[in-house]
């Protein structure tokens, strides 16, 4: 089956995290979608979010080691990779997405007045109504960060984006 490399950012503000309600899934689904020709999937998510959101973002910052020489430079690593199966549909034939998903938090809290309507917060407790109406891995990963309490407050040190995501180990 072809496959296509996409970006999906779980964007974060004040411990609630941003999702819209996938038109053609019925889905709650964090932003996203397919990284272009010469695009780097760090790029494409904060491209995405943008496109989809109006904010600016910046992301988790969890590499193991930064490389900055003349010929290689890192690049900010996703928070964890997913193959997703792609059902078919009228107009695309059955396919799988190789998606790089990204933490992200709101840089500019200005921006929050113009997310789009579609797009609400939620905190953990506020996804128990819509839980059906999630994926199951969205719902995993949200556990994971919001309910399980691995993802703390951010801070503002140590990091060349802007901002770090403590993971609590």
């Amino acid at each position: 089956m072809e496959k296509h490399f996409t970006a999906t950012t779980y964007v974060f503000h004040e411990g609630r995290v941003l999702l819209h309600k996938h038109p053609k899934l019925g889905k709650w689904l964090p932003p996203g979608g397919h990284v272009e020709l010469n695009e780097t999937p760090p790029d494409a998510a904060r491209r995405e979010v943008k496109e989809e959101t109006g904010l600016d973002i910046t992301l988790l910052d969890q590499e193991n080691i930064k490389i900055y020489a003349y010929n290689a430079k890192s690049f900010e690593r996703p928070f964890l990779c997913l193959l997703e199966e792609i059902p078919a549909s009228a107009k695309q034939e059955a396919h799988y997405h190789m998606d790089m998903i990204y933490l992200g938090r709101v840089l500019d809290v200005t921006q929050l007045r113009a997310v789009p309507s579609e797009f609400q917060w939620f905190s953990f407790g506020e996804l128990d109504p819509i839980k059906t109406d999630l994926f199951p891995d969205t719902f995993q990963v949200l556990h994971f960060l919001l309910k399980a309490g691995h993802l703390v407050e951010f801070t503002t040190s140590g990091s060349s984006s802007g901002g770090a995501f403590p993971i609590a180990r």
